[in-house]
């Protein structure tokens, strides 16, 4: 393959991601995007004025210069863009890697390097293999905070491009030991800027996909799993010790009527996080609705489950939320059911549901466990009475009776 055609497929390669980059940009606010398609319109630029030059069009020391350092910038701009891309943010010590490159640009220009075509071309791919190893260590070290198969697939083009850049300054510095011939590396070097501009696009998708899942999966008040969530990530089969925990807020309407729904949504949103910090990551939990929550946890005893409810309880008596010159001391009921091999998890759920409702009959701020089956028929008319003196509670609750 001649020159010619290689440099066109150079200028291509960089056009590609440069409009690429702007479409995303312009479709999503991901960070580093703009800096992504800066990067590689001035590398297009860089390639460009190098063909020209080559057919003797412009003066030899200009082009020789210009594209040099146009070519390092756009290098450091990309680099700068991807480190953007993969932490999600920009810091004012981004700027360091354009600095170095305008500054390798001088000194090259004094010591007139640029002159020499093998000199030029080592410099220029070193140069380019230290600013993608550098976008290769970012991507790699940001994989345990945002684990996507696409950044695993831009990980491994910018490494092949790094690696095809160091074997052109190999190739230019050591001709006769070099492994790969320059022309040959610098081609497969044009397919890794294709295969970059494609993952990066993959990298801004998957993203918007996993963010799309974790509002379908979040309750959009409180921040913890919602109902579809919670249903949807139980276990097909029961097993001894599987056991549910419905927690609900004590009073919580008269919290609403009396301070009102944004004092409410505060109240809310503070015992569904100590719920949540109490119970731990291991643990399936969500809001089912309104002022109730859920809890389900394998391996549990009855005893076990009971305490596991019982620290939440006491979690959510530490906290107090201030409404003008009072005090709000919320307080939570909670139910715990054992499977015990003869029901499945909606009747499961179920019968912690009726053991909540014995917990507020007794009195609220405590833990029912749901009584053995002989005393099942017991159970169920108790949660129905449960269940009517708590749909006729009062409006208006007395200020002790918040904490009550």
């Amino acid at each position: 393959m001649d020159l010619a055609t290689v440099l066109l497929l150079h200028k291509c390669s960089f056009i590609v991601g440069a409009i690429c980059c702007f479409y995303v940009r312009w479709r999503s606010r991901e960070p580093g995007l703009d800096f992504l398609a800066i990067g590689d319109g001035l590398l297009a630029v860089a390639s460009t004025l190098a063909g020209v030059g080559e057919q003797g069009i412009l003066p030899y020391e200009i082009w020789t210069l210009a594209s040099f350092s146009i070519g390092v910038t756009g290098y450091a701009l990309m680099t700068t863009g991807l480190i953007q891309l993969s932490r999600r943010g920009r810091k004012r010590s981004d700027c360091l890697l354009v600095g170095f490159a305008l500054i390798l640009s001088v000194v090259v220009g004094f010591m007139h390097w640029y002159a020499d075509n093998q000199t030029r071309a080592a410099i220029f791919n070193a140069n380019t293999a230290a600013f993608l190893g550098i976008s290769c260590v970012v991507i790699l070290r940001d994989f345990f905070l945002d684990r996507l198969p696409a950044r695993l697939g831009l990980l491994a083009s910018l490494a092949a491009a790094m690696g095809f850049s160091t074997l052109v300054t190999v190739g230019m510095i050591f001709p006769q030991y070099g492994p790969v011939e320059p022309r040959y590396a610098f081609f497969m070097l044009i397919i890794c800027h294709f295969s970059v501009a494609l993952f990066v696009v993959v990298l801004v998708q998957e993203r918007a996909e996993t963010q799309l899942r974790r509002l379908a999966n979040t309750d959009a008040l409180t921040g913890i799993p919602n109902r579809q969530h919670f249903l949807a990530s139980l276990p097909s089969e029961l097993r001894d010790g599987d056991a549910f925990i419905m927690i609900d807020i004590d009073h919580f309407k008269s919290i609403n009527d009396r301070y009102g729904h944004e004092t409410g949504d505060v109240v809310l949103v503070g015992v569904a996080q100590a719920i949540a910090n109490t119970a731990g990551p291991n643990v399936t939990f969500g809001r089912l609705g309104g002022e109730e929550f859920a809890l389900f946890l394998r391996g549990q005893t009855e005893d076990a489950a009971a305490a596991e409810a019982d620290q939440i309880r006491i979690a959510v008596n530490g906290l107090a939320f201030a409404s003008g010159a009072e005090t709000i001391v919320p307080t939570v009921s909670a139910g715990v059911a054992i499977w015990r091999g003869d029901c499945d998890a909606q009747k499961l759920r179920d019968r912690a549901d009726q053991a909540l409702y014995l917990a507020k009959r007794g009195g609220r701020d405590r833990v029912e466990i749901y009584p053995d089956p002989a005393s099942m028929e017991e159970c169920s008319s108790s949660a129905t009475t449960a269940a009517d003196q708590h749909s006729t509670e009062p409006g208006h609750p007395r200020p002790g009776e918040l904490a009550a």
